[in-house]
């Protein structure tokens, strides 16, 4: 199928997007890496009026080890791994094929929020904290928790933009490990699940088995099953990966 027609903007300051959202709304969607969008609009699951490609504004790119802009691709991350905090690096071979890595941006993925995505969880792990953006409310600071409202639901307004996400400085001494199943190298994930160690508290989180990540402190978790994988087969699998990256990370 082809995508019903749109027009089509290319901003090249913030400004400008965020003028953009504010005049069209719903009839609106800002473009990414196009990852996710582009098979929605292919599919006609997406109707918008107006795409903003957001590839030209400045401000919403760069990284450092604690802030990455919305429109950083998953495969400049992965080139600097050694600058991020280490479970960030060992997630990011895993978000889909080197193709998609390379177009794909974190703002992207955590503005999609697909309960199988690695940033939704790697957000929650690190209690990351989410700036928004828009004419109409200004800029705002948002929790992980706050930021996802379910899936593929997010507390995005339709005239607002996703800056940058940001953590706490990755100490020294932390340990971590990250691991996932799915049916082949570069698949969605079937399920998965991370966990830190920071100054003696342990934070685990389970992620691509139920409509959100979930923290699993009690190892505990929400599943659900679908085409591609049983609620059974993600509860049981969900909790060996919990109990494998809580012991290493333990170690």
């Amino acid at each position: 199928m082809k995508s019903a027609p749109f027009e089509y903007a290319r901003p090249t300051t913030l400004t400008e997007a965020l003028d953009l959202l504010d005049r069209h709304g719903e009839d609106c969607k800002p473009l990414a890496g196009g990852q996710s969008l582009v098979p929605l609009l292919a599919m006609r699951l997406a109707r918008p009026s107006l795409l903003v490609d957001l590839d030209r504004v400045p401000e919403l790119r760069g990284f450092s080890a604690e802030r990455v802009g919305a429109m950083a691709t998953n495969a400049q991350l992965e080139r600097r791994a050694g600058d991020l905090p280490p479970v960030i690096a060992a997630a990011l071979p895993h978000i889909g094929h080197f193709q998609i890595r390379n177009r794909g941006t974190v703002g992207g993925s955590l503005a999609h929020l697909d309960p199988a995505g690695e940033w939704p969880a790697l957000a929650l792990l690190l209690e990351a904290e989410l700036t928004v953006e828009s004419k109409r409310l200004g800029r705002r600071t948002l929790s992980a928790g706050q930021f996802m409202r379910g899936p593929m639901t997010t507390a995005l307004g339709a005239d607002e933009l996703l800056l940058s996400v940001s953590w706490p400085r990755w100490p020294a001494g932390a340990r971590w490990a990250f691991a996932e199943v799915a049916r082949r190298p570069g698949d969605f994930a079937l399920a998965g699940a991370a966990c830190t160690v920071i100054a003696g508290r342990t934070r685990a989180v389970v992620f691509a088995v139920g409509p959100l990540p979930q923290l699993a402190g009690d190892g505990g978790f929400e599943v659900t099953g679908d085409l591609h994988a049983s609620a059974a087969y993600r509860r049981e699998v969900g909790k060996r990966l919990l109990d494998r990256v809580m012991t290493q990370a333990a170690m």
